[in-house]
């Protein structure tokens, strides 16, 4: 069965201090496949049978966004049932609403999970670090992050990502304003139009 993801890529700064802090728990606690590429999770993993009104809606509801959405990183949190570890992300009412609307366009017709029809205030952000771990190793791990300095970080996200098995599908870039093929958002050219204007935001950026 063909699997769906939204995302949020995350990019510059904050994707490097995230993976660093997802390297770390690979080094000190060797989560193997556990460990998880961090990103923001805005709706899935889901299943549909009808992708092109999917790509539709997904296109729409990115090009009718008027701001660009921010967050903010913050603390680590953990979600005992499921023993995940995740950096916490605050958004700013734009985000919410730009999730918020996705949900509600696509539930129709694809297989969403009953915490991405939470309403917009309701629904809680967070990228990823390790999921489902063993008991022992999610207890250790939060014994490690309880003393470690929040990551702290205001940033504004630069592409939402429709992704079909783990494969862009296709991804929105809020600052060009346009719709990316997967072979756009893969290029070169086109992260390093992005990341000279992160610079002029004032973030240090990397690729």
């Amino acid at each position: 069965m063909t699997h769906y993801l939204i995302d949020i890529r995350l990019m510059g700064s904050v994707k490097h201090q995230i993976r660093n802090a997802s390297d770390q728990l690979q080094e000190k606690f060797n989560i193997g496949d556990k460990q998880v590429i961090p990103h923001i999770t805005l709706a899935g993993p889901f299943s549909t049978r009808d992708e092109k009104k999917l790509v539709e809606d997904f296109t729409g509801i990115c090009t009718n966004q008027k701001e660009i959405p921010g967050y903010e990183v913050g603390k680590y949190g953990f979600f005992d049932d499921t023993k995940v570890v995740f950096v916490t992300i605050t958004p700013d009412e734009n985000l919410k609403q730009f999730r918020y609307q996705l949900s509600r366009a696509i539930s129709p017709y694809c297989s969403l999970r009953t915490y991405d029809l939470d309403s917009a205030d309701a629904f809680r952000f967070h990228a990823t670090l390790a999921m489902k771990l063993d008991w022992l190793t999610f207890q250790r791990i939060k014994w490690y992050f309880r003393g470690r300095e929040r990551v702290t970080y205001r940033h504004h996200p630069i592409r939402a990502t429709l992704i079909r098995n783990s494969k862009i599908l296709c991804e929105y870039d809020f600052i060009q304003k346009r719709m990316l093929s997967r072979a756009q958002a893969l290029s070169r050219a086109t992260l390093m139009r992005d990341l000279d204007i992160l610079k002029s935001w004032g973030d240090g950026s990397r690729e």
